[in-house]
């Protein structure tokens, strides 16, 4: 196994990176860009595992799409698909398989869907079950609930469906991007629906193709008939998970660092966590184009982490370094990721010489002084990354697995080295 050891900031940087384009908008700019009657011009893609094997998928169904540097061009439409047999390989990417799952469900031809060891852990049933009640024919290939699956259904029916709010709000969002092929479809949630700033990113990327949403109150949706996506050119903005990172070692090691390329009026869902910074004690400024973040160390909290669950592990590790009781909430989604991300924060973070506890839905951290470790990655990109943040501050933290990455910020270790922070292959 390659591994990266992390040599810290020599004291308080000031500095700047700049942050690659949003995976989330990337993935859903592509679906929406198939079911444009004109090419579609998708400008500053971010371009890692997860967005090449959606790109990978459109190219298997035939539909056509040309890269070029910082620019992807979707010049094919749904209806290039031919009434015939497809493997759709999502790798490790739920977007993927999920959104893909979604737009298959009206696509000619049988559709089967794919993915690594890692994707066919997560759970797709109640996605499933959703496009089952407008008429969708789908079928388990080995394990009831998860992938592999065949879609073998190509129109749905209009009518009233209803989601479980509390699994993935990526199962929500996957429907609502195909209704305008489907028709009159209302969408009612039941529960209180998770991570809702991931169902705005798709509403704002949907409303910038021309469809609107009506959202009341995140418990239904409906986007009224005869709305069709339109548009010929679409800038992905700079992802705010990836520029979380970078922010959090600001907030650790007292630095100044300006994250580039940013929407500082972004719906994305780790714009919260700039609000928690600032919590902490930090000062964020929302400029033209960028955010910069001045730190002033950290503090013990209670934050609730459940519409920016992808940070709950970038906060974890911050908090391993804040003397006192951390706890952090609304963690139940983490179970279900590239990895069961609770357990896997608190074996390594034993490891640093860090004390938790956990329940179904909260992980409570005893900071302090951590020491540096070897961390495992468990296949989980953001395991990688968050604790990468402590080797900002400690000497000697050690990252296995490294490439994993790729899934969503390719480019990491560059970046992270640009700022001062050593990084050596061991």
């Amino acid at each position: 196994m390659i591994s990266v050891q992390l040599q810290p900031l020599t004291g308080p940087a000031n500095t700047s990176v700049d942050i690659p384009g949003s995976k989330s908008y990337t993935n859903r700019a592509l679906l929406m860009a198939t079911m444009c009657r004109e090419a579609v011009r998708i400008l500053k893609p971010l371009v890692s595992d997860d967005t090449r094997a959606m790109l990978n998928c459109l190219k298997t169904l035939g539909i056509k799409v040309e890269e070029k540097s910082d620019e992807i061009t979707v010049i094919g439409h749904i209806t290039d698909v031919k009434n015939q047999d497809y493997e759709l390989d999502a790798d490790l990417s739920g977007t993927t398989i999920r959104f893909m799952l979604a737009l298959s469900c009206v696509l000619p031809g049988v559709q089967t869907l794919v993915g690594k060891e890692g994707l066919n852990k997560r759970p797709i049933k109640d996605l499933v079950d959703g496009l089952r009640q407008l008429g969708a024919k789908i079928e388990y290939l080995e394990k009831e609930g998860f992938p592999p699956l065949r879609v073998s259904s190509y129109e749905l029916n209009p009518g009233t469906i209803r989601l479980k709010g509390g699994v993935s709000s990526q199962f929500l969002s996957a429907i609502l991007m195909i209704v305008p092929q489907v028709g009159d479809v209302t969408l009612e949630v039941e529960g209180e629906q998770i991570s809702k700033p991931y169902i705005d990113m798709t509403i704002d990327t949907m409303s910038r193709f021309g469809v609107s949403v009506a959202n009341l109150n995140y418990q239904r949706y409906r986007v009224s008939v005869g709305q069709v996506y339109q548009g010929t050119e679409y800038t992905v903005e700079g992802d705010v998970s990836s520029a979380s990172y970078f922010a959090a070692i600001a907030a650790l090691t007292k630095s100044r660092i300006t994250l580039a390329n940013m929407n500082p009026q972004s719906v994305q869902a780790d714009m919260h966590f700039f609000h928690i910074l600032e919590d902490m004690g930090a000062s964020v400024s929302y400029e033209k184009d960028r955010i910069v973040v001045v730190g002033n160390g950290v503090m013990p909290m209670e934050v609730d982490m459940e519409n920016c669950p992808d940070q709950a592990q970038t906060m974890a590790v911050l908090s391993a370094f804040a003397p006192g009781v951390t706890k952090l909430s609304g963690v139940r989604s983490l179970r279900l990721k590239e990895t069961e991300r609770v357990k896997a924060l608190e074996a390594e973070l034993a490891k640093m010489g860090i004390k938790t506890e956990s329940t179904e839905d909260m992980l409570t951290i005893y900071g302090g002084s951590p020491k540096a470790a070897a961390i495992d990655t468990y296949g989980d990109h953001r395991m990688a990354m968050s604790f990468a943040v402590a080797g900002a501050m400690l000497d000697g933290m050690q990252i296995n697995d490294f490439g994993v990455v790729g899934k969503t910020f390719p480019q990491f270790w560059e970046k992270l080295e640009s700022i001062g922070v050593g990084v050596k292959r061991v």
